[in-house]
């Protein structure tokens, strides 16, 4: 544009990316408009305008951000003298419209990761929280981490398959830190390239290398010595302290230059890490002991396994030892000006030992997993991507992207592999309890409570869900995208493909899991109980989840700028899916349902509108905000399970002794009762056993089946925000540098994953009056569990958020974010089992609608940073953040511990027992309610109190997830040092220190995070039936009352320090 607002056609237009030299030209059309595409990010840059008449203007410190175009205005003044201006101080436009954060190299260099882990990068967003009771999962937005998007360099890199609960394909994330040039996070942006998540989408750019050589190398350590060592006292660890014995060494480098300059450039990095992570849960001594649980004990069981079984269960593991190596090299070519070429292959190879989950400091359950129950996760994960980015004339350009990553997941178990899962009871024998009562059930370790707690387990032997388990993945695929531009008008069009192979190896209990009523019966080889899974043809190679299937997304919008203060973009996206071959067909099901078992995801599609706006209100006040459906991001897993449990193949059996102990349940003969849970050894099995599972027809009809349903619903979210932006520039001392503003996001459930039983029948009510279930298939325990769908959900977040940069090194920033979430299923399981069974419920069979575990009501997040020269030209930079959050909610529910055929009694269900809602009596005295009774007074007082200290309403059921953790208020620094390196002059050394949790460094008592364990489900008594009439129960029985075990996350609730050099030239 002229001075007067004219426009200026035909003007060449020249970006230069500084540090490469890398060019764009193009031409401005009749009304004044340029563009430019597929240019690197960050910067500087600068933007020259030249035309006959007129004098060159450049704009100068341009920085750009991956996926958010920026307007830049010129004003052209007639021939004289040259124009140059610094983009700070032109009225550019950020025309993204959803909220998002956007963090530097510079910024991510003063984040302090102990961890080293990107995932304290992406908490720096008001939306992001992360969890550290769920694997350090993102929550963003009030969603599942696992909906998350993580891509990097246009790579989607989350764990497409979902059996890692933190959302990244590995534990600590796929590149080094230090190779990262810009990272994003966006919660909703509306562009139609972007897509396959519910959550938010983080992404990832990284650095390419220059016409100038630039190289680090760095070493850190942290260790027990430079952690805490006590935190504020709870159930588990009333002493408060913990104690730790561990190193962590971590290393790595990064390299990169001009092969030719101007042309051709390459950057290459690496990192390497080991670490012993302290185990949380032990006996006297570690962080969280185990009620009613001795060394002497465990060595007893240990000396059993060894002379009896010939097994050596490895004792009580004391940590865990982690190491990540990983790299990344990327290419950049300059083909001609215009057409540019780049080229990243990423590798990680990750091997994390893991607890097999089972220990508990619960006291009415107190169990521990021996080191030979846990094992090995080792992930590798190998990825390319290349993209060229072209501009054809001023007006038409294009982005051709293609793409293979290629994922190995096969874990490895501690001891010795070919052998049975076995669960011991500490009772003392059949007859008596570890308390010393009388023992009246055969299949059930003694019950206890807060005051009195029960009877311990110990696991040892491989755990029954690694017996056949490994995941393998393989997905290639291509992009392109085309735009142009038409006066006011900027018009494109995308299509992409993308192929997934998968290979899902997971029969659980396919080496057989046994329960042992009492040490006496684990020394005679007496168990109370087996499960034993299979393939009927004898090979378990056939029980494979083999499958694969494309998807392939068109799409276009139309961006329309009618002044250079107003954006609207308009657009619309289609996912579909097909190659897909169905699941096998299980003819039981569709005689039971009157449809099969064999619908899957080919031929389904999801169209997604998109529509969002950006507004220039005056210089400093700027109005964004859209509206738009986002499909995909569900974990793979979901739809694998049709696959991996059709009941065709793999079958599994459960044999189970009477309560008395005296033959077994379900009709199972006095022999094969005797076949199966005699003369245990752990390692063969009666061939009565074997012949059961694979030729018994009753056994085969009633397998396990996980369908999807038929008229499934891919999964879909609309979302919505709007954001306002000041930028004030006040007189005197407060200055510049302000950035004020506010986001408003709504997102709600167009069609959301559920599980059901489709197996269960109603029978009666209980007395609240929710269904009670009894089986189709009343002598077996298995489920047909069907996938479907919800259409209940959603999230509400406000955030308010304030920073400024003052001239002198000083930077400063808060924000507020609240959040109302709700939804049904929070799809928080790596099988549908698990998935259903997490959940709490009203209704038995259906997860309960109601406030989600991924809300955090309140957090307030601040950091202050500055950095500055005091010596010379080398740095002095520390930066603080910190982060006082709500705790994560939990429900109060009852256990429905007694059960027949896996079936619990009072309410009918298999799976957990421990997932439904609490009803609330009225406790004004023990006889108050007639629909509640009680084994002792000794319970009811305690239930009183508790009901009268919470004031809970009582004489109905509690809401799902109507309790909260205490809030948590974590404080990390950063400090860092530069010194100079003798004779190289470009070099420096930086000393630093990342402290995690400074509070706890200041006040033991401070910093400590305390929650219910995940899945977020305190139950607070057992529940039997005390009466019934028919098929109804008339009044429940609570008995071993047991407080929410509301506890310390052990080695989070302490500070932690990472010390390091690094050099750099």
């Amino acid at each position: 544009m002229t001075a007067n607002g004219a426009a200026v056609a035909g003007a060449t237009v020249t970006v230069t990316h500084l540090p490469s030299g890398t060019k764009a030209v193009t031409r401005s059309g009749a009304d004044g408009a340029f563009s430019a595409s597929g240019l690197r990010v960050g910067g500087p840059f600068t933007v020259v305008v030249s035309s006959p008449g007129y004098a060159d203007s450049t704009v100068t410190d341009i920085q750009l951000v991956a996926g958010q175009p920026l307007a830049v205005p010129f004003a052209l003044e007639p021939e004289g003298q040259e124009i140059v201006v610094s983009a700070t101080r032109t009225n550019t436009v950020n025309l993204a419209a959803g909220p998002s954060t956007n963090i530097t190299r510079q910024q991510i260099a003063s984040v302090a990761t102990v961890g080293r882990d990107i995932r304290d990068i992406v908490r720096r967003d008001p939306f992001a929280t992360i969890d550290p009771g769920q694997s350090r999962g993102v929550m963003i937005a009030g969603q599942n981490a696992r909906l998350n998007k993580f891509s990097v360099d246009g790579l989607r890199f989350s764990d497409n398959f979902g059996l890692n609960v933190g959302g990244l394909p590995t534990a600590r994330g796929p590149v080094p830190i230090d190779a990262i040039e810009q990272m994003s996070v966006k919660i909703a942006p509306f562009d139609i390239s972007e897509g396959d998540f519910q959550g938010g989408a983080v992404n990832v750019v990284l650095r390419s290398g220059t016409n100038d050589y630039h190289g680090s190398g760095f070493y850190t350590f942290s260790s027990d010595g430079l952690t805490g060592s006590k935190t504020k006292p709870g159930i588990a660890n009333p002493s408060g302290r913990i104690n730790l014995d561990f190193k962590s060494k971590n290393y790595g480098g990064f390299l990169s230059g001009p092969i030719i300059k101007d042309k051709l450039f390459l950057a290459v990095s690496y990192e390497h890490l080991r670490e012993g992570t302290p185990i949380q849960i032990g006996t006297a001594g570690f962080p969280s002991v185990v009620p009613n649980l001795t060394d002497a004990q465990i060595s007893n069981v240990s000396s059993i396994a060894q002379s009896i079984y010939n097994y050596d269960t490895l004792g009580v593991q004391q940590s865990t030892i982690e190491t990540d190596e990983k790299w990344t090299v990327k290419a950049d070519w300059n083909i001609t000006t215009g057409q540019r070429l780049s080229a990243t292959w990423i590798h990680n190879n990750s091997n994390n030992s893991a607890t097999a989950g089972f220990s508990s400091t619960v006291p009415a359950t107190p169990a521990l997993g021996l080191q030979s129950d846990n094992y090995r996760r080792p992930e590798k994960v190998d990825s390319y991507v290349a993209q060229l980015n072209s501009d054809w004339s001023s007006k038409f350009h294009t982005e051709i992207r293609g793409n293979y990553r290629k994922y190995d997941l096969t874990p490895v178990p501690f001891g010795e592999f070919n052998f049975a899962q076995m669960q011991v009871c500490l009772d003392p024998n059949a007859t008596t309890q570890q308390n010393g009562a009388a023992n009246s059930n055969a299949t059930l370790c003694s019950q206890g409570s807060t005051a009195a707690p029960g009877a311990a387990r110990l696991y040892l032997g491989p755990d029954r869900f690694r017996h056949f388990n490994y995941v393998r993945t393989k997905q290639y695929g291509g992009d392109i995208a085309m735009r142009w531009e038409a006066g006011q008008f900027s018009m494109k069009l995308t299509a992409a493909w993308s192929h997934l192979d998968v290979a899902n190896a997971f029969t659980s209990d396919a080496l057989g899991t046994y329960y042992f009523d009492s040490v006496a019966d684990f020394q005679n080889r007496r168990a109370g109980s087996v499960t034993l899974a299979g393939s009927v043809t004898g090979n378990l190679l056939d029980t494979l989840a083999s499958f694969k299937y494309d998807q392939y997304t068109v799409g276009g919008q139309v961006a329309w700028d009618p002044s250079s203060n107003l954006n609207v973009t308009a657009g619309v996206r289609t996912d579909m899916y097909g190659g897909i071959s169905a699941p096998p067909l299980n003819n039981f099901f569709s005689a039971r349902y009157g449809f099969t078992n064999q619908s899957a995801i080919n031929g389904k599609e999801v169209i997604q509108p998109r529509l969002q706006a950006t507004w220039k209100v005056t210089p400093t006040v700027r109005v964004r905000g859209g509206i738009g459906l986002f499909a995909g991001g569900s974990p793979d897993v979901f739809v694998g399970n049709s696959y991996s449990v059709s009941g065709v193949y793999a079958n599994s059996v459960t044999i189970t002794r009477n309560l008395s102990g005296v033959g077994c349940q379900g009709g199972i003969s006095d022999a094969l009762c005797s076949a199966a849970l005699d003369n245990v050894n752990g390692r063969t099995f009666n061939t009565a056993l074997t012949d059961y599972l694979r030729t018994n027809t009753g056994s085969l009809s009633v397998a396990n089946v996980n369908a999807m349903d038929p008229h499934y619903h891919l999964e879909s979210t609309w979302k919505s925000s709007l954001s306002v932006d000041w930028t004030p520039k006040f007189e005197g001392f407060l200055g510049g540098g302000w950035n004020v503003g506010g986001d408003i996001y709504y997102g709600w459930v167009n069609y959301a994953p559920i599980y059901k039983d489709l197996r269960l029948r109603q029978i009666g009510v209980t007395p609240d009056g929710r269904p009670r279930y009894a089986s189709l298939t009343s002598t077996s325990a298995n489920t047909d569990l069907l996938l479907t769908n919800s259409r209940d959900g959603y999230s509400l977040v406000s955030v308010a958020r304030l920073d400024k940069n003052f001239d002198f090194g000083l930077g400063l920033g808060v924000s507020y974010t609240y959040q109302d979430v709700k939804d049904r299923s929070s799809m928080n399981g790596t099988t549908a089992s698990g998935t259903y069974g997490q959940n709490a419920m009203l209704d038995p069979n259906i997860a309960a609608y109601g406030t989600s575990i991924y809300e955090i009501k309140n957090s307030i997040k601040f950091h202050v940073d500055f950095d500055h020269a005091f010596f010379g030209d080398y740095k002095t930079r520390f930066s603080l953040f910190g982060e006082r959050r709500s705790g994560i909610p939990y429900s109060l529910t009852m256990a429905d511990t007694v059960a027949t055929q896996g079936h619990g009694n009072v309410f009918g269900v298999a799976g957990s027992n421990n997932r439904f809602l609490l009803y609330v009596p009225n406790v004004s005295s023990i006889t108050a309610d007639p629909l509640v009774s009680y084994d002792s007074t000794a319970t009811f007082t305690s239930l009183q109190n508790f009901v009268q200290t919470n004031k809970l309403k009582q004489g109905q059921t509690v809401g799902k997830n109507t309790m909260r953790a205490p809030s948590w208020f974590k404080i990390d620094l950063h400090v860092d040092q530069e010194i100079p390196v003798p004779v190289i002059r470009s070099g420096r050394i930086k000393l630093f220190a990342d402290m995690e949790n400074v509070l706890n460094m200041i006040n033991k008592n401070w910093g400590s995070l305390r929650q219910v364990s995940f899945p977020y489900l305190a139950s607070v008594v057992n529940v039997t039936c005390a009466a019934t009439s028919g098929n109804n129960c008339t009044q429940y029985r609570y008995s071993s009352f047991s407080n929410p075990a509301v506890d310390n996350v052990g080695r989070v609730s302490l500070y932690a320090i990472r010390v390091g050099a690094k050099f750099e030239f």
